[in-house]
């Protein structure tokens, strides 16, 4: 009778451990995983420019901040503020290259009209400003 009784119990384990069993009920739905965190702009390679635009030492609102890579046409990052600081969205660059930085505001010139450097593969956080000076 022992026998019987463990050939009974062995064999239902077994056939048990072959059948799929489904985790969730039928009747319920599956939880979605949270999303991990994305990584934050300091963990990618890339940039964020910051600074301010001045006239007569006032800040200068409306100012137009442009980037370019190398030989690629330049894109709106930032427009100055009522004080005249400017902050770019973070920049994605996945490798060296060069950075060019040009404020523009109809009716003015620059005193420093143009920033150039390398950026080295990392993350950057700069500073430029710029001097607005009334159009002749």
């Amino acid at each position: 009778m022992k026998k019987r009784f463990l050939f009974i119990l062995l064999t239902a384990l077994f056939v048990s451990c072959n059948f799929p069993v489904p985790l969730v009920p039928a009747n319920e739905t599956t939880l979605t995983p949270s999303p991990k965190a994305s990584p934050t702009p300091s963990d990618k390679p890339g940039m964020v420019v910051r600074g301010r635009v001045t006239v007569n030492g006032v800040g200068l609102a409306g100012v137009e901040i442009y980037q370019n890579f190398a030989a690629y046409p330049a894109n709106l990052i930032a427009v100055t503020d009522e004080n005249g600081y400017y902050e770019s969205l973070f920049i994605g660059i996945p490798s060296d290259e060069m950075i060019g930085l040009e404020p523009r505001l109809d009716g003015y010139t620059f005193d420093t009209p143009y920033y150039s450097w390398r950026h080295y593969h990392g993350y950057e956080t700069t500073t430029y400003n710029f001097v607005a000076l009334p159009a002749p």
